[in-house]
């Protein structure tokens, strides 16, 4: 009888350390809104590029989101219960170079805003203070399809944290 015990634990084991190995398991990204968890159990990342205002934008939400133009500018503030995204706008580390505006690198100082949109009460909590928000962005990697960073904001009983991805619609002007 132990056997057959031993045996299960040993292969519930060897598919919990496959699953974390490929990507399942929970999610490190973690948005908490006014003291609520989000639930992110689907993660939809979409970012842009804007030379002409030489800023990075980056939308992170829970669900597909209807996007005009090709830029995240567009994404209209969450509607249905249970939909939320977090957008993040940074000014551009390498403002001459337009064509790779955006480069591997700590951006936290040129966070210009960071924002949590809920439908569930149909509002945002902004961690714009005076125009500065206080975390960290850091952008991973860069390709011409997409970026890949961590973030880590807290302002009161909401944050932001954990890896990201993002397809980038647009990059060149």
């Amino acid at each position: 009888m132990r056997k057959p015990i031993i045996k299960n634990l040993a292969i519930l084991a060897a598919i919990s350390v496959f699953a974390i190995a490929c990507g399942g398991g929970s999610s490190a990204w973690t948005v908490k809104y006014k003291g609520k968890d989000l639930k992110f159990e689907k993660v939809v990342g979409n970012a842009n590029f804007r030379p002409d205002l030489q800023q990075g934008q980056i939308v992170i939400s829970n669900f597909e989101p209807e996007i005009k133009g090709e830029s995240v500018m567009g994404i209209a503030d969450s509607q249905k219960p249970g939909e939320a995204f977090v957008g993040i706008y940074f000014k551009t580390n390498n403002q001459s170079d337009y064509k790779n505006s955006v480069k591997p690198g700590d951006v936290s100082d040129n966070i210009t805003s960071l924002w949590i949109s809920s439908g569930d009460d149909k509002q945002r909590v902004s961690f714009a203070e005076g125009g500065k928000v206080t975390g960290k962005l850091e952008i991973t990697e860069v390709t011409d399809t997409v970026i890949k960073g961590k973030l880590n904001v807290t302002k009161g009983d909401s944050s932001v944290s954990g890896p990201f991805e993002a397809k980038i619609l647009k990059k060149t002007p």
